[in-house]
């Protein structure tokens, strides 16, 4: 179904729908549970050294649940579901250019969240301890959005030169997918340091 430029690991994938859903999904879960265990970290000692007002999560659409440190999420299956559908949508098509865009997008965006929990979770966790860590810091809502947007837009550069340099659909996918979470980012801390205060912002 797909062609060169590709690999036979990526070809595996590409080619088979149910392999590119269960890799996806595995991900997306990965995504949910180590937010929960951020949330946990943050909830058992680290935000005596970080305090986000608004919350840690940066997604609105799963800004309670995270609050809540909710095991099971209706919101949850219901992205699962959706994103699930757009895949065999896509693959339906039997236009392997298109597929191979949009399950880059995803799973793009997915590793370069995972970078971030990694570290995320590595800081939480000794902040939680008080190990190496003194003193606190608050963030505020946009700025916690303005450097994820800068995350993002590194991801993006990254994989653009993938791109570039392998000429492959899923890794212009993934930069698609990473600076259009990047720009939703951006402008979302815009919005939201335009509506406070002058002197909070």
């Amino acid at each position: 179904m797909f062609l060169s430029p590709s690999t036979w690991l990526l070809d595996l994938f590409l080619n088979n729908i149910w392999l590119a859903i269960a890799l996806w999904a595995v991900l997306y879960s990965f995504d949910y549970i180590f937010t929960m265990t951020t949330a946990r970290f943050y909830r058992d000692g680290a935000q005596q050294h970080y305090a986000f007002p608004e919350g840690i999560e940066l997604n609105p659409f799963f800004r309670d649940d995270v609050a809540e440190i909710r095991t099971i999420s209706f919101r949850f299956f219901l992205l699962l579901f959706f994103v699930v559908g757009l895949f065999l949508i896509t693959y339906e098509l039997s236009v392997p250019e298109v597929f191979a865009v949009v399950w880059g997008m995803f799973v793009g965006m997915q590793l370069a969240n995972h970078c971030r929990h990694i570290r995320n979770l590595v800081v939480f966790s000794y902040a939680r301890r008080s190990a190496g860590v003194t003193g606190k810091i608050q963030y505020a809502h946009w700025l916690s959005l303005r450097l994820s947007s800068v995350d993002f837009f590194c991801f993006g550069l990254l994989f653009l030169l993938l791109f570039l340099f392998w000429g492959h659909l899923f890794a212009l996918g993934a930069t698609l997918g990473c600076l259009s979470l990047a720009l939703r980012h951006l402008i979302d801390s815009v919005k939201k340091r335009k509506s406070l205060p002058k002197d909070e912002t």
